[in-house]
């Protein structure tokens, strides 16, 4: 995966890690509730089985878990790392503000937080759940949720949540507006992860604090108009990652990522401009010939959105 190829450099850790599909770097720290002896819970004793299984399934040995460990209470040092990667941890996880705040925590500066989530569809009995709304991620934090306080009838570490990429920038805005010490600036994003194709990708960089969303949107023309392109993309995704409804924000940034020779990233960022506006005549023409093909509604959000109706 060229994205994880480009972020995960350094130290970092992977938590969850699959010999049948890691993300990180070979060297990387391996962090999960079990390493088959030692454990938090009994439960996990069987959920490691469970995964050593399915590893050994597709021919791989089981991967080494080097510290057991709750996604969200790292035994490390604050600042230590380069970046905490995860792939189809999350949903697993109740409180996902709390991982954030833990994560932040032990990276350093500018460390990036890569996630990638599975998509609402990737499984069936997800595709029929309603979608985890900010409300819900708020009331779970404000509450100090944790897989002890869950009702029992609830699978023990299962899917607490059911994404969309959308509802995950809505968190990413809502975190970033409450003044909590740390900031997440967005990246990169994939409405379909580039490893196996049933996920969300999300990249984030850890910051002390953001500029306010005014300031951003001010200058944000004006950086574009005076081809300041690598300006210009920052102030489109500091804006976004405290507004990501803002759909000119992204076309802004997907039209400088051109400008800089990235045109996947572009691709990307168009997408979720006309995820807001699909109709806009302009962004589909461009998309049209950035892509090669017409943009088409991502087949989940069309799915669930028909559910409502």
């Amino acid at each position: 995966m060229e994205l994880a190829k480009q972020w995960l450099q350094g130290k970092g850790v992977e938590l969850g890690r699959g010999a049948h599909n890691p993300l990180a770097p070979a060297d990387c720290i391996n962090v999960a509730p079990c390493n088959g002896v030692d454990y938090i819970d009994e439960r996990d004793l069987l959920d490691y089985q469970r995964s050593a299984a399915e590893q050994e399934k597709y021919g791989h040995a089981v991967a080494q878990v080097d510290i057991v460990a709750e996604a969200t209470d790292l035994p490390l040092p604050d600042g230590e790392l380069d970046y905490v990667a995860s792939s189809h941890v999350l949903e697993h996880v109740p409180d996902i503000f709390r991982a954030w705040l833990e994560w932040g925590r032990v990276l350093r500066p500018g460390g990036i937080n890569f996630m990638i989530v599975p998509k609402r569809d990737a499984i069936a009995e997800d595709s029929v759940r309603p979608i985890s709304g900010l409300e819900a991620h708020v009331e779970t934090f404000l509450q100090g949720v944790n897989p002890d306080s869950l009702p029992p009838s609830l699978p023990w570490r299962g899917h607490y949540h059911v994404f969309t990429l959308q509802g995950l920038f809505a968190a990413l805005n809502w975190f970033n507006q409450q003044g909590l010490g740390c900031c997440w600036l967005l990246e990169a994003q994939e409405e379909s992860d580039s490893k196996i194709g049933n996920g969300h990708t999300l990249v984030l960089s850890k910051q002390h604090t953001l500029p306010p969303l005014e300031d951003c949107i001010s200058q944000l023309g004006a950086a574009f108009q005076n081809e300041r392109y690598a300006e210009a993309a920052l102030l489109a995704r500091q804006a976004l990652s405290l507004n990501f409804r803002i759909h000119e924000a992204w076309f802004i940034l997907a039209m400088s990522q051109v400008q800089l020779g990235d045109r996947r990233a572009a691709g990307q960022s168009l997408t979720q401009a006309l995820v807001l506006q699909p109709k806009h005549a302009e962004y589909r023409n461009v998309y049209q010939q950035l892509q090669g093909q017409p943009f088409s509604y991502p087949l989940s959000l069309v799915d669930y959105l028909a559910r409502l109706l």
